[in-house]
């Protein structure tokens, strides 16, 4: 299905009817299995202190919420001509789509969030409370919709609707792939595709990849596909992670690279895909200048609506990326399958000053980590948070912003969405 060439009308519609049926299936399958077993990270819980769940609320009130997310576990998007698996169904799954596994750790998620935000939303889902969006693909889409199951469970509420059915249907806004300006960043911009080829270019860039020449030579014979470059690597890096979580075996010659020595490059081209600061207003800037304009209304008191607590979005792998690097704050790292950014707007009790706290939920023991803005306190004042990141805030129109300085660049055709 060719999501970039509905219109919105009939991409709300389809959406609709995939969260009826996919949630149905969800609902029966997933629930009565989950329901009963404590999640991977439980045994870990007692020996960290990162599980603290709720926001620190001691001096201050919780006002607003953003997260955004990367889909769950997945099966491989796009693969090499030499995989043995090029010819797989991935059954029964599919190519490209959140497999069981992914689901349960979704579910998990949904009711770590609910544990963290449960007071602040209240017992069931309202409309006015909860803004959930995400892009058009499939594994998005099922990855909101699982998430947000368990975390809004009408169950015992006065949203209960169905006592066999503990579920709660909740509408997901969706843009098409080929127009969406916020999350993917997938709208035509040649001038961003230009500037990655200057990245790749510069000295730095040339001598981190330099050793790693022999690498991508014996990957090019191995694959059959020409390994160029940190992106080539990551491609291939998440391919083979993808085939590992579903349990498939890897090829021979796999251990020797994966995951130790292509780990570095994977890494870093998370760092090339936003090296500069107009890269990061492009990919990243979209996202922060909506999340900045709702945080400053909210602080007006004019934010629509009123009630509004939350906004939840779940993108790709480069979308917390983009987001994180445009603040400044995203370190070298592979994102694991349901990475998530936290943004919490807090009213400090005394002065009345709002402030932003920021978490990454990168761990495999599903840890926060609270970054922090090189100029800027944990607690970083909003109209701090928003002077730091001007840079990157886009101002002109998009035409400009993405207009290549060559008249002779064409840009690339669009590579698979975990691999743009």
């Amino acid at each position: 299905m060719i999501f970039g060439r509905c219109t919105r009308k009939q991409l709300l519609t389809m959406s609709a009817l995939a969260a009826g049926a996919v949630l149905a299936i969800v609902a029966i399958s997933v629930f009565s299995q989950v329901e009963s077993k404590e999640p991977p990270w439980a045994a870990h819980r007692a020996a960290t202190k990162c599980f603290k769940t709720r926001p620190n609320t001691t001096n201050s009130t919780l006002e607003l919420v953003h997260i955004v997310f990367r889909h769950g576990i997945r099966t491989p998007v796009d693969t090499f001509p030499r995989d043995p698996y090029v010819k797989d169904n991935f059954k029964p799954t599919g190519w490209g789509h959140v497999t069981n596994r992914g689901k349960k750790e979704l579910f998990d998620m949904g009711r770590w969030l609910h544990r963290r935000y449960g007071d602040f939303m209240g017992p069931f889902y309202r409309p006015d409370r909860l803004h959930a969006q995400a892009t058009a693909s499939p594994r998005a889409l099922m990855s909101l919709q699982t998430t947000l199951a368990s975390m809004f469970e009408p169950r015992g509420t006065a949203m209960e609707w169905n006592r066999q059915l503990n579920w709660q249907p909740i509408p997901i806004v969706s843009e098409p792939l080929e127009q969406d300006s916020l999350l993917l960043v997938r709208t035509p911009c040649p001038r961003y595709f230009e500037a990655r080829d200057e990245v790749f270019k510069l000295p730095e860039v040339i001598a981190e990849q330099a050793p790693f020449a022999d690498m991508l030579s014996e990957l090019s014979n191995l694959t059959g596909m020409p390994m160029r470059n940190a992106e080539d690597v990551n491609s291939l890096y998440i391919t083979l992670l993808a085939e590992q979580e579903f349990g498939y075996k890897l090829p021979v010659w796999a251990k020797d690279y994966f995951p130790k020595r292509m780990q570095f490059l994977a890494e870093q081209s998370y760092v090339y895909n936003a090296y500069t600061p107009e890269m990061q207003k492009i990919k990243g800037g979209p996202f922060l200048r909506k999340m900045y304009d709702e945080m400053l209304a909210k602080e007006a008191g004019t934010l629509r609506p009123k009630d509004r607590g939350m906004f939840i979005y779940t993108g790709h792998d480069w979308t917390v990326g983009n987001i994180l690097s445009a603040l400044g704050i995203w370190k070298r790292q592979m994102p694991r399958f349901a990475v998530m950014a936290i943004f919490e707007t807090h009213q400090n009790r005394q002065t009345g000053e709002y402030y932003v706290e920021i978490f990454l939920r990168n761990d495999e023991f599903g840890c926060l980590e609270q970054l922090k803005l090189a100029d800027c306190e944990l607690q970083c004042p909003l109209h701090r948070l928003i002077e730091l990141s001007e840079a990157v805030l886009p101002n002109e129109p998009l035409e400009q912003r993405c207009r290549a300085r060559s008249p002779d660049f064409v840009e690339p055709p669009p590579r698979p969405i975990d691999q743009q």
